[in-house]
């Protein structure tokens, strides 16, 4: 039995909650890790929390978990891979080039994950209206960019980092779509594999970067109790309305939404900070997002009749 059809009104609500989710985590975030120095110790806590809520739920009776089957471990696990991949790339390709060309390649993610949908998950090519939209993304995003900081890449190796960390968000954002659709499960099974699976990474990375060494010796600011806490209910939050969104919208949609909240999120540092940054820049941010604004989710393709023992599509 197909799934009943969501409307615009729901879409938008989870789309605004994952939204105000992950702005206000990148905030929490930040004022966690300064009163607690330990990245790897803060970010496992959010894990561990977020799975065991979904734990706590299920011992109370809130029926939330089905078995732990292999058809639904071995997706998952796929999934932290390519996710601590992507991390792990990212960290590279920040060591080899600057901001300016992460956020290049960030807003030009739309494009490949749009086409990937198309390509392999049933997606008709975007409208006129969305293609015009991705278009004015990629285009005022380069304007900030060239306005603000430029591009530098240092040398090939620069540039192959940040390919294989753009490919492997790419796949992240299309697998994860491909799951919500294919894998039968509760959102919050989903958010207790997402976390719980990704915490022994976490902890590898606790001990690899020496972080460990560092816990006897790190002192904790004024507040650090409650913004660990903070970090930790927040962190409930986007796991939850992060899947939540993902099965509601298309992989390019929740693509383009990850881009837009860190557009805002600059834009808003730059008004309040405004430092060296000029009318310009600030005027590509909000033309970004406006342009932004304009996609429109690209509908499945239907499928024609059989002829001659074959199946063919056309786009709707």
């Amino acid at each position: 039995m197909a799934p009943a059809p969501v409307g615009l009104a729901e879409k938008l609500f989870w789309i605004l909650a994952y939204s105000g989710c992950s702005s206000t985590m990148l905030v929490i975030n930040k004022l966690a890790v300064g009163a607690l120095p330990l990245p790897t110790v803060v970010s496992g806590a959010q894990l561990f929390v977020s799975a065991a809520v979904v734990v706590v739920l299920q011992m109370f009776g809130a029926n939330v978990m089905g078995p732990m089957d292999r058809t639904r471990v071995v997706p998952f696990v796929l999934y932290t891979v390519m996710f601590a991949g992507g991390l792990f790339a990212n960290m590279k390709a920040l060591m080899l080039t600057n901001v300016g060309a992460v956020i290049a390649a960030r807003s030009c993610l739309p494009v490949i994950v749009c086409i990937i949908e198309w390509a392999f998950m049933g997606r008709s090519l975007p409208s006129a209206r969305s293609t015009l939209s991705l278009a004015g993304v990629v285009g005022f995003a380069g304007l900030y960019i060239r306005f603000d900081s430029g591009v530098d890449v240092n040398g090939t190796v620069g540039y192959v980092w940040l390919f294989i960390w753009w490919m492997l968000l790419a796949l992240q954002m299309t697998y994860g779509k491909w799951m919500t659709e294919k894998i039968e499960m509760t959102q919050w099974e989903r958010v207790f594999y997402t976390n719980a699976f990704a915490i022994p990474p976490t902890i590898l990375l606790f001990f690899v970067t020496g972080e460990f060494s560092a816990v006897g010796d790190a002192e904790m600011g004024d507040g650090a109790w409650f913004w660990l806490i903070a970090s930790c209910v927040m962190g409930v939050g986007i796991s939850y309305s992060g899947w939540r969104t993902r099965s509601v919208i298309t992989a390019t949609t929740f693509t383009l939404v990850g881009v837009l909240n860190k557009m805002a999120t600059i834009a808003f540092t730059v008004i309040v900070w405004p430092n060296d940054t000029t009318a310009a820049s600030i005027l590509a941010l909000v033309f970004c997002i406006l342009f932004g604004l304009l996609y429109q989710d690209a509908p499945k393709r239907k499928e024609r009749p059989v002829i001659g023992g074959h199946k063919a599509t056309m786009s709707t």
